[in-house]
């Protein structure tokens, strides 16, 4: 713990309570406080109102599974344990397992006293592989272990500290209705395990579904949104839905509402001014009905690209902080921050010792308004499908490399994220000595992967 926040931990009288809330596919541009004007978030909203909202966070890259082991493990893709979704074997539920040596938050704040609990998908392999979340260091765990299985909203079951438990009435994963809505199953899950821990600082590590494919919702919130929206309706690869523009919003807003209760349960409890609670999402808006959705909502705020996509609009996301009399009220940061430097952050936050190995750096000064809070040199990306691509920011300046897979030395685009935030202008040709300090920064941020199919065309 830094000097500089002592006082702040002092008025303290336990370690802080940390709740950190990931949304699955929400973009940059889903939420009100980040301008959307068609869907309600009403809580959301309030949360950047009283506290702080990051205007340049990202995700670990993006799509789901890297994106959430750089998050807990505070190791960018180029260190990553996990560096693109891949399944553990056709037909097999889980994706690919981290190696047992791979350290997260969750272990490092166990080991600082804390209650540590995930509610909702996880994504990072499966107990039989000792890659669940009992083995990475979460006392208790309750939801979706597979990303596959994460794509019904109405699955036959979920998985409790490593037990299936049966869901009523749910008789198929990808079932278009069912009896036993997953996501309300968690939003209770989590608000029973804040009741459980009252007593105890404790770490909630609440990764919601909402609002990935499948468009599922039940009536109560679908009625909210019927009718406001032209529809085309929804038959593809997951479960069919005739208003697809409605679901999606009624979607955000029904997440919207049980963190309110979850906001509401902690001032009953009188843990308000003693819990950090953060909002993010794993990475951009979904690129599913693409004009349907994220060109109708806005939902990348007008950054270019969507999931899959290195551009902004696939791995700038939004990022809330809320502490009562700790964090200030109403702030917006302009701090340059990305998924790997949260767990040095919660570390910092909690008292705990820092991660022994970490691409992050902590953002608590900045949280706090403290001085001293430390820059990064240089971000670093990269994605293994579609071709393989790569991105490093420095400064305001972003490069990215695609086909990557196909050719040691592809070309490099070069955006000045100043001055075009929408990667629209590509400054490479002009500026041939940040494009060859950018290839060294790609090539000196990564170490490759034991799988070979997380490295790139030179290195196979």
């Amino acid at each position: 713990m830094i000097a500089s926040l002592a006082p702040c931990m002092a008025r303290a009288e336990r370690k802080p309570n940390i709740i950190f809330i990931l949304a699955d596919d929400l973009g940059y541009g889903d939420l009100g406080s980040y301008g959307q004007t068609k869907i309600k978030t009403p809580h959301l909203d309030r949360m950047a109102a009283e506290g702080m909202r990051f205007t340049q966070h990202y995700a670990g890259t993006a799509v789901c599974a890297p994106s959430r082991c750089a998050l807990l493990t505070g190791r960018h893709m180029g260190h990553a344990a996990v560096r693109d979704n891949q399944e553990r074997g056709k037909g097999i539920e889980g994706q690919q397992p981290m190696p047992p040596e791979t350290r997260t938050i969750a272990q490092d704040l166990q080991k600082a006293g804390y209650r540590t609990g995930i509610v909702g998908k996880w994504g990072l392999g499966m107990p039989e592989d000792r890659s669940g979340p009992g083995d990475f260091g979460f006392d208790h765990s309750y939801g979706y272990l597979c990303q596959r299985h994460a794509h019904s909203f109405f699955p036959a079951y979920l998985w409790r500290d490593a037990q299936k438990e049966v869901l009523p009435g749910n008789t198929g994963e990808r079932l278009a209705t069912g009896q036993t809505y997953a996501h309300d199953l968690l939003a209770a899950d989590a608000l029973s395990f804040v009741r459980a821990n009252r007593e105890r600082p404790f770490f909630l590590y609440l990764a919601f579904t909402i609002p990935h494919f499948a468009l599922q919702v039940p009536e109560d919130s679908l009625a909210e949104y019927r009718g406001r929206f032209e529809e085309v309706p929804y038959v593809g690869n997951y479960a069919p839905q005739p208003t697809p523009r409605a679901a999606y919003a009624a979607m955000i807003t029904r997440m919207d509402r049980d963190i309110g209760r979850l906001f509401a349960l902690l001032k009953e409890l009188s843990l308000d001014e003693n819990t950090v609670v953060f909002f993010s999402s794993d990475n951009g808006p979904t690129l599913l009905l693409r004009e349907r959705l994220a060109e109708f909502f806005q939902s990348a705020a007008g950054l270019r690209g969507l999931k899959q996509d290195l551009y902004e609009g696939g791995i700038r996301v939004p990022l809330l902080a809320r502490w009562p009399g700790r964090i200030a009220a109403g702030t917006t940061s302009n701090h340059v921050s990305a998924f790997w430097d949260l767990a040095p952050t919660l570390a910092e936050l909690a008292g705990a010792a820092p991660p022994a190995e970490t691409d992050g750096i902590s953002f608590a000064p900045a949280l706090l308004g403290a001085p001293g809070q430390r820059a990064h040199d240089a971000l670093y990306w990269e994605y293994h499908s579609q071709g393989g691509s790569q991105a490093v920011r420095f400064g305001d300046w972003k490069a990215i490399r695609r086909e990557v897979k196909k050719s040691p030395e592809p070309a490099v685009e070069l955006y000045d994220l100043a001055k075009d935030p929408g990667e629209a202008n590509d400054l490479a040709a002009e500026h041939p000595g940040l494009v060859a300090r950018s290839r060294a920064l790609m090539s000196q941020s990564r170490t490759p992967s034991a799988n070979p199919r997380w490295n790139f065309a030179a290195e196979n």
